[in-house]
């Protein structure tokens, strides 16, 4: 009876643990939808298409920093031949959910010191933070 007892609350806590644990969610630019839902604690990673070289870089045009925290952004560029100059790669950014709510994360791509000229290529993402 004991053991019985003891493995039941061993599967209700596993069941728990798991339920708790942050989840990942990847969100590509070719692979918007219209609004991803996630709980409080969760990771978004973005990964948009980029070429530095090029003088145009992704920039947050709006994110509700009481919803969202950017815990880290990153370039990683193709594996291309060496010879090969200039080749692009993916700006990618980590944010944390932090407060539930509905909120957008709006992104530009852009070269920063052509400011009278609009974007090349915008990008959003609604979240539902439950």
């Amino acid at each position: 009876m004991k053991i019985h007892f003891i493995l039941i609350i061993s599967i209700v806590l596993l069941i728990t643990l798991i339920n708790c644990s942050p989840t990942t969610i990847i969100i590509k630019e070719n692979s918007q939808k219209e609004k991803y839902s996630l709980r409080k604690g969760d990771i978004v990673e973005v990964i948009l298409n980029a070429n530095p070289s090029t003088g145009y870089k992704w920039q947050i045009e709006n994110i509700d920093n009481s919803k969202l925290k950017m815990v880290d952004e990153t370039y990683t560029a193709e594996k291309v031949n060496r010879d090969i100059v200039g080749s692009g790669g993916n700006k990618i950014y980590l944010f944390k959910a932090l407060k539930k709510g509905n909120t957008v994360i709006e992104f530009k791509y852009s070269r920063p010191f052509e400011k009278e000229l609009p974007p090349v290529k915008k990008f959003h993402i609604n979240l539902d933070i439950r």
